[in-house]
């Protein structure tokens, strides 16, 4: 059984709970694209609602369009972030 290296107590790497620093950042990342393209298909819908007396199907059609294209980035990077911990795993 290793021993774990004892850092000196300014040297540690600092975790805030499973993650790291950098992983928080991912997942705020993630989380504000995905609002993003949520609002995005919003304001789209709203905006084709006024243009074009629809309402409420510009928006309806629009959150549905800015959820899938939120879910669509959340597969992308997930499938990014899986291939590079296998590339991590093989080296």
């Amino acid at each position: 059984m290793t021993k774990k290296k004892d850092f000196p107590k300014e040297k540690r790497p600092i975790r805030l709970g499973p993650f790291s620093p950098q992983d928080h950042l991912v997942i705020t990342t993630l989380g504000l694209e995905f609002a993003v393209a949520v609002a995005l298909g919003v304001g789209g819908g709203f905006w084709i609602d006024t243009r074009f007396s629809s309402a409420p199907w510009g928006m309806v059609g629009g959150v549905f369009c800015g959820f899938a294209l939120g879910m669509y980035i959340l597969i992308k990077e997930s499938r990014r972030l899986s291939q590079e911990e296998k590339n991590k795993e093989q080296k």
